[in-house]
């Protein structure tokens, strides 16, 4: 019997490589013939790198960056065998300054670094990362200079506030290989790169921002791709997700063609999740991301279309509400809610235990059905 299993994590306190080993376990406990295919996910805010080095080999590189406040740091990127270079953004790209003198240089500096080693194929990671300057500092680390109404150099990498000090962009001597490369860039989180719908419009609430303060950073972004219209006749504002990473995805697909994925587009490319399966004979999945996340667009929505496309048998292992709700609607066999309200904190081994023994339950009633139909 072909068992795959693709548990997302649950709210940061058990990642999906462990929720799935939990659940092997548990099929292990009950079916003795179970060939198991185990799917690392991943979404656009945790466990890109993980989960790909789970999936594929490969090597992983340090390198000295800087994070959103220009603190020194060591980051890293990696390089599957196939090719594929994995940078995840939120992984040394965070700040404690106020968003206004936060800056994305870091990014740059590890997107030098890969393109220094001959990075040819290259998808980042944008969701979680602490900057907002629609990645002006990033431009900068990689060769960019920014020179205001008397030609001096703005230095951007001080934070987004001295966006509004530039007049002229010279990008003539970004990194040469930038161009070359295939982008790809991941994020869950829909958002225009200014307005209503940005990023930093979307979410000031979290970051302790007034309205206002929000307004004056989106007006920093916006007046940054004026500049891009201007000079380069580039109408960057359009792109859909181009919010992404405080509007370094519209940037950077301006400017390279960049591609801007979901987090279960990339799944699906680097696993192969759909024809997995079609070939499976009963699919277990689940998640337990806050409620609050729901502006999340997971890969266990698109497992549980697949199911029902594929009419596979599925269990889904939930952690919150509405998740539940959904995947009744869309038809999957059996929801077990473990909690009716997802605690903020819990020990990844209780969680585990509690994953597992839902699963043995639900294999239980499944095995009792199968054998009623004998």
């Amino acid at each position: 019997m072909k068992v795959l299993v693709a548990m997302d994590e649950f709210n940061g306190i058990i990642s999906s490589y462990q929720a799935n080993r939990y659940v092997e376990e548990a099929v292990a406990s009950q079916i003795e013939d179970a060939d198991v295919v185990q799917v690392p996910l991943f979404n656009g805010r945790h466990e890109l790198m993980d989960s790909v080095f789970l999936w594929q080999s490969g090597s992983k590189y340090r390198v000295k960056a800087h994070d959103a406040d220009m603190n020194e740091v060591e980051a890293m990127y990696g390089r599957t065998d196939s090719g594929m270079t994995v940078i995840e953004g939120n992984l040394f790209l965070n700040g404690n300054q106020p968003i206004d003198k936060r800056s994305s240089y870091g990014l740059g500096e590890v997107l030098k670094a890969a393109l220094d080693n001959d990075a040819k194929h290259i998808i980042i990671s944008l969701g979680g990362i602490g900057s907002f300057d629609a990645g002006a500092g990033m431009l900068q680390a990689l060769g960019a200079k920014f020179y205001d109404d008397e030609a001096n150099i703005v230095d951007v990498s001080e934070g987004a506030y001295k966006i509004k000090y530039i007049r002229r962009m010279d990008l003539s001597n970004i990194h040469p290989q930038l161009a070359e490369a295939r982008l790809q860039l991941m994020s869950d989180f829909s958002s225009r790169l200014y307005g209503k719908q940005s990023e930093i419009m979307q979410t000031y609430q979290a970051h302790g921002l007034t309205q206002n303060e929000s307004a004056e950073i989106d007006n920093l972004v916006w007046y940054f791709s004026e500049l891009f219209k201007s000079e380069l006749k580039l109408a960057i504002g359009p792109i859909e997700r181009g919010g992404a990473g405080g509007g370094i995805a519209a940037v950077l697909k301006g400017l390279y063609q960049a591609e801007i994925l979901t987090s279960h587009e990339l799944v699906n490319q680097i696993t192969h999740l759909e024809d997995l399966i079609e070939q499976a004979d009963l699919i277990i999945f689940g998640e337990g991301l806050k409620e609050d996340d729901q502006i999340l667009e997971t890969t266990t929505l698109r497992i549980a279309d697949l199911t029902s496309k594929y009419h596979k048998p599925a269990i889904a292992i939930c952690a919150t509400s509405d998740k539940f709700d959904l995947f009744e609607s869309q038809g999957v066999t059996a929801m077990f809610n473990t909690f009716i309200d997802m605690p903020e904190t819990y020990t990844d081994f209780k969680m585990g235990i509690q994953i597992r023994h839902y699963t043995v339950q639900a294999l239980k009633l499944l095995k009792t059905s199968l054998n009623q139909k004998s």
